[in-house]
């Protein structure tokens, strides 16, 4: 009910209000061969669908993702996919840099090391800071430097439901595509 009240919250403004839509995604790949090779990969994603509150302020809502991945003996691997309410803050000249913040209400993530795998439930929060020039009318392409935590309070494992208390964070770069309208 919670999720359907902040939907209904931040989607009931007016019909005339602008809409953002911002594309954005980083994917990292790291080799090291010795006597062992070990293999790195990470990946996020984001959609972010946002309405005009004023001319620099937006809100909506955000879908993202992120996947890590570390082999050498045992091959580790992170997946969750994170939803929740999303504010940005353009400022500067012709609104070039930008704040934004997301608080993912759900974050599901899927924990795996060796032969065990784990089901995590819990929030999410995704702060960015980026510079986006406009390309062309009503379209933006840029850069950001990005901030996530997850807290999971929940796990699952072989069918058996659990409290945990297991987070991730990570600080990453990434490109952005934004359009107006």
């Amino acid at each position: 009910m919670k999720y359907l009240f902040s939907f209904f919250l931040l989607f009931s403004l007016p019909a005339q209000a602008g809409v953002l839509v911002e594309l954005g995604g980083t994917y990292l790949s790291d080799s090291l061969a010795t006597s062992s090779t070990k293999t790195s990969s990470k990946y996020f994603y984001n959609l972010g669908v946002l309405f005009s509150f004023n001319k620099t302020v937006w809100g909506g809502w955000n879908f993202g993702g992120i996947s890590h991945s570390d082999s050498d003996a045992v091959t580790t691997t992170f997946a969750s996919q994170d939803t929740g309410p999303y504010l940005k803050w353009q400022f500067g000249k012709n609104e070039i840099f930008s704040l934004s913040g997301a608080y993912n209400l759900l974050s599901r993530a899927t924990y795996s090391s060796g032969s065990t795998t784990e089901n995590w439930e819990g929030t999410s929060i995704w702060l960015q800071f980026g510079v986006s020039p406009e390309v062309r009318e009503g379209l933006n392409v840029g850069a950001s430097l990005n901030y996530y935590l997850a807290n999971y309070t929940k796990k699952t494992v072989s069918s058996v439901e659990s409290s945990a208390s297991n987070s991730k964070t990570w600080i990453f770069p990434m490109l952005t595509l934004t359009k107006r309208w």
